[in-house]
């Protein structure tokens, strides 16, 4: 028979996620002009203040006398790592992508320059606190004195990066807060497959009295492409301490971990913080757009694109529109149709992180999110001071219950005009429940704890754009719920758990299905007797050596609800299918499913013949805790892992604090370094390594120092 893939896992990659890079090599820099001269010997000085140690992971760890030295110094060191994907980010967000990689990037630039983050950015790095404003100028810097360190490496556009660049990036949280349904209303089915991505990760925190030590634990595990993170943890003088993951190839500070006192961990929720408005253009006028008893004229404005073609470079010319509600698409049907995103032009974001960051209890970190300039996303809390914390948070406006907010309303109607934002003591949340608890797992707030969640009646219907439970979300209750004391080993362990919560009952059925036709069919049951009694016998867990978590697998993905015997006809068929791949159908996880990391530069396919790691991960759907969502092809037998378990965490705020943490793959890019794969082996077994917080264990655990633009030397 014709081999086909066992089991597909569509991934959506996020916005940000690599188009094609270039490792080029130009020729040597003529002599500096007399400004870089003085840039570079500025930035030299400032690099001499700064060190950088690496730990036996590539792991940076960022020291230095101020704020802003250490986010100059941890951009570099992220530069050493990834530079072309963080300039890709950035040229993404400004909406460039086309100049870089063609044609089929020119729907996401219209987008981009729609949403004007160019302008915005600029105006809120001018209107920034000079906090903010110096840690912006901090990573231009990091990025511009690395370039000049390395004249080896080529932009693929970008030859000097802006302070307000930094700004751009953290608009990605607006740019992805807009939902499939309004993009599907605007007409921009090419924008939402750029934006797709599964609603899956993990968040949880229990108290002491969950604790066997008597302290908190926080777990982050954001379930993104699994090549998006970067571990990287900061330590100035001035203040700011804070270990986690960046992602993307935007953002300057952690989106998620902790700074010793206190820590948190998102995940991506769906409150309503866009909307679309039907505007009515006069014929005669098509600025000039009704208003209630009056009109209002909209404001134009003119961008050029720049395309690459096999020709070279072209140059086209657009006019754009927006109304007070903001800018103007037409639809499928001719439609024009204004898109509002909450707090697009203020922005924030980089100002809130740089709050949490710190803060030090829950009540600073509660005014650190209070503005939710963040626009959206679950915030799960744990600190030193005892307490844990969910929110559903979101920059959510009041409006009017007349309307169906999931559809495009009336523009011209002064009525669907928003309101003020919900406060935060509004939104849904959960704060030091009894069951000593907090988790979410994308699924509402009524679904966080045991008991004492927040009521669905207290809130209006338009907060949120879907209420569901999530399989990961019961496993992760019921996990729990059954731990009555959890240790730190055994809190690092649950992060890995790959119990299959449907198999019990689907099992059962099998099993019955098998009675019945022994009954009936006595001579037709010949080919089910082993693999059953196989899943009979199964701890239910989806260990790499695991041939009935194999077998399940594959059963997981049939489907046959009109046959006459319909588990045992999904049984025959995953049977055969696996068979129709491997020869056999004793086929463990690890022969399933796999891991491996394409070189980002190569343009490369997962490949059979290319080396790989058995992996125990299952996809979001099956509702284990593990998740490891998975590409295959006609081309490939093995399913690989595209998505899912990106960055592990945990952290246990004892005295001094504890942490450990782990990544699909590693920490740098590049497939001649060191680090490209060498975290992989540990993620396979489920293994975290230690994420070192304190400076005196750094300093014991780091194998070499560097300053920004000098050799790494090894540790003394």
């Amino acid at each position: 028979m014709a081999k086909r893939p066992l089991f597909v896992v569509t991934v959506g990659l996020m916005a940000l996620v690599g188009f094609g890079c270039t490792r080029q090599r130009p020729e040597q820099p003529s002599n500096l002009s007399p400004t870089e001269s003085a840039l570079k010997q500025r930035l030299g000085a400032l690099a001499a203040t700064v060190t950088i140690y690496r730990d036996a992971y590539g792991v940076p760890h960022v020291h230095g006398p101020t704020d802003a030295s250490v986010v100059f110094g941890a951009t570099y060191a992220r530069a050493e790592d990834e530079f072309h994907y963080v300039e890709q980010a950035t040229i993404k967000m400004l909406g460039r992508a086309a100049s870089v990689s063609g044609p089929k990037w020119l729907e996401w630039d219209i987008f981009m320059r729609k949403l004007e983050i160019e302008t915005f950015s600029k105006m809120e790095y001018e209107a920034a606190s000079a906090e903010v404003q110096a840690l912006c100028d901090a990573f231009a810097d990091g990025m511009n004195y690395f370039l000049m360190t390395h004249p080896e490496v080529r932009p693929a556009l970008i030859q000097h990066f802006e302070p307000w660049h930094a700004l751009a990036g953290y608009r990605l949280f607006h740019a992805s807060s807009i939902g499939g349904d309004d993009l599907g209303h605007l007409g921009q089915a090419g924008v939402l497959d750029l934006f797709a991505g599964y609603l899956a990760s993990t968040a949880w925190a229990i108290g002491p009295n969950k604790s066997a030590s008597g302290h908190p634990m926080l777990l982050i595990n954001p379930h993104i492409p699994l090549d998006a993170p970067y571990e990287v943890s900061l330590h100035s003088e001035q203040g700011l301490e804070i270990s986690g993951q960046l992602a993307y190839g935007i953002g300057i500070l952690p989106i998620s971990g902790h700074n010793g006192d206190i820590g948190w961990a998102m995940t991506a929720n769906e409150p309503d913080v866009t909307d679309v408005y039907r505007e009515t253009f006069e014929a005669d006028d098509p600025v000039s757009y009704r208003y209630g008893s009056n009109s209002r004229v909209a404001s134009m404005w003119h961008e050029v694109i720049e395309i690459r073609t096999d020709s070279g470079l072209e140059r086209r010319d657009f006019t754009f529109k927006k109304t007070h509600h903001g800018p103007v698409f037409v639809n499928d049907d001719g439609h024009e149709l204004a898109l509002k995103v909450a707090k697009i032009e203020q922005g924030g974001v980089l100002q809130q992180f740089y709050d949490m960051c710190r803060a030090r209890n829950l009540d600073d970190f509660k005014q650190a999110i209070a503005p939710m300039h963040l626009i959206y996303n679950n915030i799960v809390y744990a600190g030193r001071d005892g307490h844990i914390f969910y929110v559903y948070g979101g920059a959510i406006a009041e409006r009017s219950e007349r309307f169906d907010w999931s559809n495009p309303v009336d523009g011209s109607d002064p009525a669907t005009e928003w309101g003020p934002f919900f406060p935060l003591e509004q939104l849904p949340q959960v704060e030091d429940p009894p069951a000593g608890y907090v988790q979410n797992s994308n699924s509402s707030p009524f679904f966080t704890t045991a008991a004492n969640n927040p009521d669905p009646a207290v809130f209006p219907a338009y907060m949120f754009r879907a209420e569901r439970d999530t399989g990961i979300a019961r496993r992760s209750r019921q996990l729990l719920e059954s731990e009555k004391k959890l240790s730190f080993d055994r809190w690092s362990e649950l992060a890995f758990d790959t119990t299959l919560p449907t198999s019990a009952k689907d099992i059962a059925a099998l099993s019955a299905e098998l009675v019945r036709l022994r009954r009936e069919k006595p001579g037709a049951t010949g080919p089910f007797e082993e693999p059953v009694a196989l899943l009979e016998q199964w701890d239910q867990r989806a260990r790499v050596d695991s041939v009935a978590g194999g077998l399940y697998l594959a059963f997981f993905h049939t489907d046959a609800e009109q046959a006459e015997y319909p588990m045992l006809d999904r049984l025959s068929q995953s049977l055969e299918n696996l068979r129709g791949l491997y020869g056999h159908w004793q086929v463990p996880v690890g022969e399933l499913v796999r891991l491996q990391r394409l070189d980002p530069a190569s343009g490369s396919s997962f490949s059979d013949e290319a080396p790989s790691l058995p992996a125990p991960g299952l996809p979001f759907y099956t509702g284990a805790i593990f998740t490891f969502n998975t590409v295959s092809s006609k081309d490939t037998k093995h399913a690989y892992g595209r998505h899912g378990h990106s960055y592990v965490g945990v952290v246990e705020f004892s005295e001094p604090v504890r942490a450990r943490s782990i990544m699909a793959f590693g920490q740098s890019r590049d497939p001649a370094s060191a680090h490209f794969f060498d975290q992989a082996p540990l993620y396979v077994q489920g293994q975290l390594k230690p994420a070192w917080f304190d400076l005196e264990r750094i300093e014991q655990a780091a194998v070499r120092t560097s300053h920004p633009g000098s050799p790494a030397l090894p540790a003394r």
